[in-house]
């Protein structure tokens, strides 16, 4: 596999979407600015957040894409490997349905204390209707890491620029109305992205009806799934704690920080897309056919040109932090006294940028080695620094300080996972 042809074919996709993301998130804060309303549907939308930082960090892939990899030369196999990883992936993503709805009026008083009990009373009907995403989104997940082990990238990428124009048409059509209607077109949104990647399947012959897919389950392979995904799950359990825990201190601070918080989101996870993920997914299918030296060294050379590539980046969201929101966001209800408050959040957020580029690569290395209690370790290490420092560092510097507490978390778990890869191949260990 070409990895910078693979990587710059998935980079470009995932600019578009992200483009579309910026649009979306324009034309709704053209609608709602910082109002109760974004507050409220922003709020709600953490759920399908929570699921795309679930399957980039790895909690599908980091099991999956090994999985496959190994059964790629076999094509019987490999069809078997998928059914039963579907077949897994849609019971376990539909009883996490029902647990989501039966309890929507606990999380949504846990994720937002502050908010009234008539704007908790509409977040709950909100939040049954969005937690049908995640059976939709796991589905989508794990197709997509699928065709990644069989080395496309491409096209599954064009799977979220799906699900980002038909909210975008439903905002539009909305036009400022309740955000309950909005919330319909994100479900919508993600069952039209499963569908387009199981049409891929068909395309490349992968299965030739939808009752292949589903036809059965392997418990050998299943054993080995669900021995590698394990461990992944407890190491990402870990990360719906800290954007819920961002949200509660923020839900504290003036209105519409909540909303600011998530407008920001999107402009980080631009470079973080685009470059950041996009990389890690690429190079993922080609650890997992290295072993021993040419992994470490493969690892290292990928780690190097991305801090390499990024302190450039970073330096120019500090100096252009104003000027870049005021260009996304600045329009109809989205004043500028709202546009310099995001600044401020996104110039602290963007120190967050590397440490978190660099954790995403060590991690695919342990995956690819099928390694998984290091990252359990190193993200631990992260959410407790998050934990303990977000409630200091925002009542001292605001809704800035959440940027700062996620730079610091993100850094303390590189440094876990750079010590623990070099650990690996020390004179004393080799």
């Amino acid at each position: 596999m070409n990895v910078a042809r693979a990587f710059f074919s998935l980079s470009s996709l995932t600019l578009l979407s992200r483009v579309s993301g910026f649009v979306r998130v324009g034309i709704f804060a053209a609608f709602y600015g910082r109002s109760i309303e974004a507050d409220i549907f922003l709020a709600i939308m953490i759920v399908p957040e929570l699921l795309y930082r679930f399957l980039s960090e790895g909690l599908i892939a980091s099991a999956a894409v090994p999985l496959f990899v190994d059964h790629r030369g076999h094509p019987e196999s490999l069809k078997k490997s998928l059914s039963t990883v579907l077949v897994v992936a849609f019971w376990a993503s539909l009883a996490l349905t029902m647990f989501l709805i039966v309890f929507a009026p606990d999380f949504c008083h846990m994720l937002t204390p502050g908010f009234s009990e008539l704007m908790l009373s509409r977040m709950h009907w909100m939040w049954s209707i969005i937690a049908l995403y995640i059976v939709a989104g796991v589905l989508s997940g794990v197709i997509t890491s699928f065709l990644n082990a069989c080395n496309i990238f491409a096209a599954p990428a064009v799977g979220p620029l799906i699900v980002n124009l038909t909210i975008i048409a439903g905002t539009i059509l909305n036009q400022g109305g309740p955000v309950e209607n909005i919330v319909v077109t994100v479900v919508l949104g993600a069952f039209l992205q499963q569908l387009w990647l199981t049409a891929l399947l068909f395309y490349y012959g992968y299965c030739k009806s939808v009752f292949e897919l589903f036809a059965g389950i392997d418990l050998q392979i299943a054993g080995v799934f669900f021995r590698s995904v394990f461990p992944v799950a407890a190491w990402i359990s870990v990360l719906p704690f800290i954007p819920v825990y961002e949200r509660y201190l923020l839900s504290m601070q003036p209105s519409g920080s909540v909303a600011a918080l998530n407008y920001i989101d999107k402009l980080f996870n631009l470079p973080l897309g685009i470059l950041s993920i996009s990389l890690a997914q690429v190079i993922l299918p080609e650890l997992s056919q290295l072993h021993g030296k040419q992994r470490r060294d493969f690892l290292f050379k990928t780690v190097g040109i991305s801090a390499l590539v990024f302190m450039p980046v970073i330096l120019v969201l500090h100096w252009f932090a104003e000027p870049i929101v005021t260009f996304v966001f600045q329009r109809g209800q989205f004043s500028p006294a709202d546009s310099l408050a995001a600044a401020g959040l996104f110039r602290s957020y963007a120190c967050a940028l590397l440490p978190t580029t660099l954790c995403l690569l060590l991690n695919r290395g342990f995956f690819a080695s099928r390694q998984y209690l290091v990252p359990f370790l190193a993200g631990l290490s992260a959410a407790a620094v998050q934990f303990w420092l977000g409630r200091i560092l925002v009542a001292q510097y605001g809704v800035n300080g959440i940027g700062y507490a996620a730079a610091a978390a993100f850094t303390v778990q590189f440094v876990v996972l750079l010590i623990a890869e070099l650990q690996q191949f020390s004179p004393k260990r080799s």
